[in-house]
């Protein structure tokens, strides 16, 4: 007996649960919530970039020490490139932010109540660590970082400030 209410209970169970997934939280009037996958669709609609794209092969060659190729790291709907030295696991990185996180081409203060992250600087580019800068750039908040154990850090900051610079002016709107 304990085995056929078992049989017909799951059932029921597993309908129950498909009903309540299926039902979800949309508005009928077109609140504050409606908007929200409009942002979404603002930025899939923003055009693809390719990070690897961004700085030549002969600049990551100087830097790494070999001729590598990039790999695209991003996550959907983020451009990023790593190139590495498969010998030494030094690397350069590229990441390239979304469309309108950079107003005005500055970059963002910390969130209400966070720290201050790294270091302002006169460029208005951040320092976040040693070579890893952040740099506004088309009224996105891009980030690169040299990491090549060779550079001491005054080195590799300005190594990560010179790709930021070059890289800025191809990043598109």
């Amino acid at each position: 007996m304990r085995h056929r209410s078992t049989s017909t209970t799951a059932p029921l169970i597993l309908a129950a649960l498909c009903v309540a997934c299926g039902s979800g939280n949309t508005p009928a009037g077109g609140g504050a919530d409606a908007a929200a996958p409009a942002a979404v669709t603002d930025t899939a609609d923003a055009a693809p970039v390719d990070a690897c794209a961004l700085i030549p092969a002969e600049d990551i060659t100087a830097l790494l020490g070999v001729a590598v190729e990039g790999r695209g790291t991003g996550g959907q709907g983020q451009a990023a490139c790593l190139w590495e030295n498969p010998d030494t696991y030094e690397s350069v990185s590229l990441e390239i932010g979304e469309p309108r996180t950079a107003v005005n081409g500055t970059l963002p203060p910390p969130e209400p109540g966070m720290p201050e992250v790294g270091t302002l600087r006169p460029d208005g580019m951040r320092l976040l660590g040693r070579g890893q800068m952040e740099f506004a750039a088309s009224g996105r908040v891009n980030s690169v970082q040299v990491a090549v154990l060779r550079m001491s850090g005054p080195e590799a900051d300005d190594a990560a400030a010179a790709l930021a610079r070059q890289v800025g002016p191809q990043v598109p709107e």
